[in-house]
């Protein structure tokens, strides 16, 4: 029998490897969660659409905060115009 095909092996994070899983994507979850927060927070200060930018928040998580930072600076420049 070859390591592969042992039951108490299963890669390279043993027997556990659904915790660190579970961990991993509860946490990803949070982490989303707490940014789309920030986002519609955020979002209802500056008067703009903050309903969307909570659920692209939510889906998109630092990457949608990092398009949110460059964005909102866009929405300021307008409005001084």
């Amino acid at each position: 029998m070859s390591l592969l095909q042992c039951p108490i092996y299963s890669g390279a994070f043993g027997p556990f490897a659904w915790v660190f899983m579970l961990i991993g994507g509860v946490a990803a979850l949070v982490i989303g969660i707490l940014i789309a927060n920030y986002m519609h927070k955020d979002a209802i200060k500056r008067g703009i659409n903050a309903e969307f930018w909570l659920v692209f928040g939510l889906f998109f998580s630092v990457f949608g905060l990092i398009l949110y930072f460059i964005v909102r600076n866009n929405y300021n420049q307008e409005r001084k115009e």
